[in-house]
C-alpha cells in the first residue's frame, strides 16, 4: 500500500517536522517497494567513476562550449544586490522552483525554455532570468507587498517568452498562489523579510522547539513547501544558502545565520534528473510499469506509491554515493552537482551507440541503458504535475 503523505505530513507537523521523522517517513516508503530498488553492485561501479568525472572539470567545459547547457544567470548581473536582497531572492526564487519542463505540440517533453533580453535560457535559469527581468522593468518582486498583490496578468507577463509571446510554464494558478503566499507570510510573520526567518532559526535546520529553518518553511510557508517527507525545496534552499557563503562575503550576522550548525541533516533534492540518471545507469532497478510510463512520456500520479518510491530512493542513493566518497556532508557538494549535471547535460542527449567523441561520458562502460537494456535509453525523466518540485 502507498504511504499516505497527508497522514505522514499531519504527524510530522505535530512533531514539529523533525529530521528523525523525515528519515522514518522515507524508510517507510522504501521498506517494501513495488517499483524501485537500488542495485548496490551497480551503484558501486558508478561510484568508482565519480572521482574521475568530478576532477575532469567537464561541467565547466560544457558551460562554455555547449548550447545545450543551461545558461548560468547570476542574480541581476547588471545590478548590485544588497546582502539582504540576496537572502530575499532565495525565497522568491524557491517559490517558483517546480515543474521546470514543458510538453511540446508533438507530445515530446523538453526543459522549460524562454527567451529573455536576447538570450535563450534552458531549465531553471530561465526562471531566474524572468525574475531578474521583472526587477529591471520596475516590478520589485523582492518586496513582500508586491508579491502579496500579484495578479494572474502580472504572472503571465512575468514568465512570457519575448520571442514567441507565449507562456509555457505549467500550473500558473499554483505559481500565483506561491507568490502571494510568500508575500503574505513574510508580511504577517516576519516583518516583510526572509532574513527574519533565518534569525528565528538562529543557524539551525532543526530545533527542539520547531523553529529550525526547514521546520519554519514547512510550517509557516506550508502553502508553498508542503512536501513531506522528502522536503525537496526546503533542503535545496538550505544547502544553497549554506554554499552561498563560499561565493559571497556576507557581513558577520548573515554569515553566521547561513552557516547552519547541523548542515549534516540536509538531504539531496529528489527532483527529475537524478532519478533519470539512476534509472539509465541501472542504479535503480525499476518495474515494467514505471519503465513503460517513462518510455511513453506518461504522467505519474502525484502522491502515488510509484512517485514516492523513486523520490525516496533518490535520497538514499545519493547518501550511498556520498558514503563512498568520504561521507555526508563532506561529499555533499560534489554529489549534488554531479548527480544533477550528469543527467541534465549528458543523459538527456545520449543515445545507444553515440560516439564517445560526440558525447564523452566516463559512466558509459557501466551504463545499463547503453549496453544491457536499450529501452531505458528511451526513458525520460519522471513526469508529474506537481508544485512540490
Amino acid at each position: 500500500m502507498p504511504i499516505d503523505i497527508n497522514r505522514v505530513g499531519e504527524a510530522a507537523a505535530n512533531a514539529r517536522y523533525t529530521r528523525e521523522g523525515m528519515r522514518e517517513g522515507l524508510a517507510a516508503i522504501t521498506r517494501d517497494p513495488k517499483h524501485v530498488r537500488i542495485n548496490k553492485e551497480r551503484l558501486a561501479q558508478v561510484a568508482e567513476r565519480l572521482p574521475i568525472s568530478m576532477v575532469s572539470n567537464w561541467i565547466e567545459a560544457y558551460r562554455h562550449a555547449e548550447e545545450h547547457y543551461q545558461h548560468n544567470l547570476p542574480p541581476l548581473p547588471d545590478m548590485q544586490l544588497s546582502d539582504l536582497d540576496v537572502v530575499q531572492w532565495s525565497i522568491v526564487s524557491s517559490s517558483q522552483g517546480f515543474l521546470i519542463w514543458q510538453r511540446e505540440p508533438d507530445g515530446s517533453v523538453v526543459p522549460f525554455t524562454v527567451h529573455v533580453a536576447g538570450t535563450k535560457y534552458i531549465g531553471g535559469s530561465g526562471l531566474e532570468a524572468c525574475h531578474a527581468r521583472a526587477i529591471r522593468r520596475g516590478r520589485n518582486i523582492l518586496d513582500a507587498s508586491v508579491l502579496a498583490n500579484f495578479t494572474m496578468a502580472d504572472l503571465e507577463d512575468h514568465f512570457r517568452d519575448e520571442v514567441t509571446g507565449r507562456v509555457t510554464l505549467q500550473l500558473l494558478e499554483q505559481r500565483l498562489k506561491h507568490f502571494r503566499a510568500i508575500g503574505r507570510v513574510l508580511l504577517d510573520e516576519f516583518d516583510g523579510h526572509f532574513i527574519n526567518v533565518l534569525r528565528r532559526a538562529d543557524g539551525y535546520l532543526y530545533r527542539d522547539d520547531g523553529q529550525g529553518f526547514i521546520q519554519l518553511l514547512m510550517t509557516k510557508f506550508r502553502d508553498v513547501f508542503d512536501d513531506w517527507p522528502v522536503c525537496k525545496r526546503p533542503n535545496v534552499d538550505a544547502f544553497g544558502l549554506y554554499m552561498k557563503r563560499t561565493q559571497r562575503s556576507f557581513p558577520p550576522e548573515i554569515d553566521r545565520l547561513l552557516d547552519f550548525k547541523d548542515i549534516e541533516k540536509v538531504v539531496v533534492g529528489a527532483d527529475y534528473y537524478r532519478p533519470l540518471w539512476f534509472i539509465r545507469t541501472g542504479i535503480f532497478e525499476i518495474s515494467d510499469e514505471l519503465k513503460q510510463k517513462l518510455r511513453r512520456k506518461e504522467l505519474i500520479e502525484a502522491g502515488s506509491q510509484m512517485e514516492q518510491e523513486y523520490r525516496a530512493f533518490t535520497v538514499e542513493a545519493c547518501f550511498e554515493l556520498a558514503n563512498r566518497l568520504g561521507g555526508w556532508p563532506s561529499a555533499a557538494a560534489p554529489i549534488v552537482l554531479e548527480t544533477h549535471a550528469q543527467p541534465y547535460l549528458r543523459c538527456r542527449r545520449c543515445r545507444v551507440g553515440i560516439p564517445e567523441e560526440e558525447l564523452p561520458c566516463p559512466y558509459r562502460p557501466v551504463c545499463k541503458a547503453s549496453h544491457a537494456d536499450h529501452e531505458l535509453m528511451e526513458c525520460v525523466w519522471p513526469l508529474v504535475l506537481t508544485a512540490a518540485y
